[in-house]
């Protein structure tokens, strides 16, 4: 059936095209030639998808693209934005969370908001308070998901609220309140939203689409075929331009890894990244969750490898997080065999913390799921001695604690005297400790602005240097040898923490005796 409505989805460097769903509606992708069937994509497309990413940050809407958007909107054809790409339809946004002063990017100001920094990362309810071509019902409730830095909106002339958020968390902690999330040019034809899902997940929202476009329950069933054929599309490559396909797919039984590190600023999210885009590459359909709501540090490995955030994308822990972990990766291991779980912060923030409901760590979560589980180790603060013994002191107490500690990676290393006799002794510590050294990564031109998580990041810079670091200093073999199949151990989380705290109370009577070393014979 040839499709009388044809809905394009923007496919350029720092886009997500995959984050979720969009309804199932795309039937065309808008790359950086902005046409469509060799013709402009305003002349084929009656509706553009301008998804979230790094867009603003990569600044990768060329001229082409903009002049294809701006005929769409002006000729009173639908243009919806979504997170990143409602920040491309406005005014501008400041993008200078962590400076001192503002830094600035332009979108195309269809748009008459700006954008400056509010940290939200939670599912949400919200409420439609006005009409658009995807808001039809005033007054209804619908659902989706938070996932920006820049979120709070200031609205100048022109622009109209269409939906307001019902935040229950923001910049990290409980604080209520209502933002808006959805605006609305005067005509109601071009949108920009910040809801993650709301195509997916509220009907009334598609019912507003398809009337817009006048698409009857036929034209839809052939767009969503459509659909079906350009995801097969999309997902056949790793990122956005790279021009590098995934292998031929792995058919093994699923297999989960968890990531954790001693500390934040240790490049966890990095190094999951690359060992994601790496295995995608290998054939694994790779599926990524988080420990904790901060489902931001998911981004850059989704990019890569082509997958939605669903509610399994995120382990509660606390007051912080979407699904409880069992829950969690039941569901997630139907639909992956390389399951990554990332820490939260280090494996132990959290543990002393009696306030709220269980786990509260990423070393319980460990210890729940009998995960094999390897510390990222960052090196770059106390050189590689003190990362060692720091690095041996964790595991030990990891492995005390019941977490199947199994591999270590040693991140931001400076090589330069790192001889063949200085890797063997290390290697050698860690096997004598029980655990496999998996990598030894040089530390790596990460401090520009782009390439730091929150920090104005590019996922398409960020994502290609991950895969090439992951590819060369990591051994992607043993790590995938050392993966376990998804178990449920059940924890006695109240005798978890006062293992941990004996531990810690007895520390120094275990470590020496007298004044001197305690034998270990």
């Amino acid at each position: 059936m040839k499709l009388r409505k044809r809905i394009g989805l923007v496919y350029l460097p720092g886009a997500l095209p995959c984050f979720e769903d969009f309804g199932n509606l795309p039937t065309d992708l808008v790359c950086a030639d902005a046409q469509v069937d060799g013709k402009p994509a305003s002349e084929v497309l009656d509706m553009l998808i301008i998804p979230g990413g790094s867009l603003v940050e990569s600044q990768s809407v060329n001229e082409k693209v903009t002049q294809e958007i701006i005929k769409m909107a002006n000729s009173g054809k639908f243009v919806l934005g979504i997170c990143s790409g409602f920040q491309v339809l406005a005014k501008e946004t400041d993008v200078g969370r962590l400076s001192t002063i503002p830094i600035t990017r332009e979108g195309l100001g269809l748009l008459n908001a700006e954008f400056k920094p509010l940290v939200c990362t939670d599912r949400v309810i919200a409420t439609v308070v006005d009409k658009s071509f995807i808001t039809q019902e005033v007054g209804k409730e619908v659902t989706g998901f938070h996932c920006h830095t820049y979120g709070k909106i200031v609205l100048h002339e022109g622009a109209r609220p269409i939906i307001i958020t019902h935040a229950k968390r923001v910049n990290y902690k409980k604080d209520p309140q209502d933002l808006i999330s959805g605006v609305a040019n005067k005509q109601g034809n071009v949108v920009g939203i910040f809801v993650h899902g709301l195509l997916d997940k509220n009907p009334t929202i598609l019912e507003s689409i398809t009337q817009s476009l006048g698409i009857n329950a036929v034209e839809l069933k052939a767009i969503r075929q459509a659909n079906a054929k350009l995801l097969e599309q999309i997902h056949g490559e790793v990122g956005i331009g790279t021009n590098i396909r995934q292998g031929t797919a792995n058919k093994k039984e699923p297999r989960l890894l968890m990531v954790t590190a001693t500390g934040s600023g240790s490049g966890k999210t990095f190094i999951v990244t690359g060992i994601a885009g790496a295995l995608k590459k290998r054939g694994y359909k790779v599926g990524i969750i988080k420990v904790g709501g901060d489902i931001r540090d998911a981004v850059s490995s989704l990019y890569l490898i082509k997958e939605p955030i669903k509610d399994y994308s995120s382990i509660k822990i606390g007051e912080s997080g979407w699904t409880p972990l069992e829950q969690a990766v039941e569901e997630a291991a139907k639909k992956y065999n390389f399951l990554l779980v990332e820490g939260a912060m280090s494996a132990f923030t959290g543990l002393l913390n009696d306030n709220y409901k269980r786990p509260m760590s990423t070393a319980e979560v460990a210890a729940a799921l009998g995960a094999s589980t390897i510390v990222v180790v960052g090196c770059d603060k106390e050189g590689i001695e003190g990362a060692l013994i720091n690095t041996l002191n964790y595991v030990n107490i990891l492995k005390r604690l019941g977490v199947n500690a199994t591999g270590v990676i040693l991140n931001k290393l400076r090589v330069s005297y790192i001889t063949d006799e200085i890797r063997q002794t290390m290697k050698t510590a860690f096997q004598n400790a029980g655990i496999e050294l998996l990598g030894m990564v040089p530390r790596l031109d990460l401090e520009a602005r782009g390439m730091i998580p929150e920090i104005e990041i590019r996922y398409e810079d960020f994502g290609a240097q991950a895969i090439d670091t992951a590819e060369k200093y990591i051994d992607l073999d043993l790590l995938t040898k050392i993966a376990l199949p998804p178990t449920q151990v059940k924890i006695d989380y109240a005798a978890f923490m006062e293992k941990f705290k004996n531990l810690l109370t007895n520390y120094s009577s275990n470590a020496c005796e007298g004044g001197k070393p305690k034998s270990c014979s």
